[in-house]
């Protein structure tokens, strides 16, 4: 006789230690049930996790973040640096792209998310005006452009994402 399982016992089991549900183990992918979408602050450990590739291994005491391209300053900051730069926090909503993925017909690939890839919360950091400051934004400049690449390996295979964002 087969047995047939509900959606919640489903997940149920397939939640990690910390209750969100695993929607993928390497790299790690895991969401937050629905039903705990439920505050205006999405509590830390209640938090979607969303991984191209594993978790990186940094290094604090030689990490540098390196400011250039349209500036008159370019400069290197450091992980304490950074730290010790006055910092602001903000709320705001983080949402995965994919998030709702497993409702699209026909199914694409990507974890199959549901509706708990999203959450709201304090983040706390350097603004990215005082690091542009610093270096001397040139004059006219009305947008920022990140540039940059991840690598990594994912699914026994290396490769390197590469993006291009632009900031109004």
């Amino acid at each position: 006789m087969a047995t047939s399982y509900t959606k919640d016992e489903i997940n149920k089991a397939c939640q990690s230690s910390s209750g969100l549900i695993i929607r993928q183990k390497d790299p790690n992918n895991l969401e937050t049930p629905f039903v705990e979408v439920d505050s205006f602050l999405t509590p830390t450990e209640r938090f979607y996790i969303r991984s191209h590739f594993p978790t990186p291994k940094i290094e604090p005491g030689s990490y540098q973040l390196h400011i250039d391209g349209a500036v008159s300053n370019p400069f290197y900051v450091s992980y304490q640096e950074l730290r010790d730069m006055p910092s602001e926090t903000r709320v705001a909503v983080l949402e995965c792209a994919g998030n709702s993925r497993v409702f699209l017909v026909p199914q694409v690939e990507g974890a199959q998310w549901e509706l708990g890839a999203v959450g709201n919360a304090e983040w706390t950091g350097v603004p990215l005006a005082a690091l542009l400051e610093r270096a001397g934004l040139e004059k006219g400049r009305s947008r920022d452009r990140a540039r940059g690449s991840r690598s990594g390996n994912a699914k026994r295979k290396a490769y390197t994402t590469r993006y291009d964002l632009l900031c109004p």
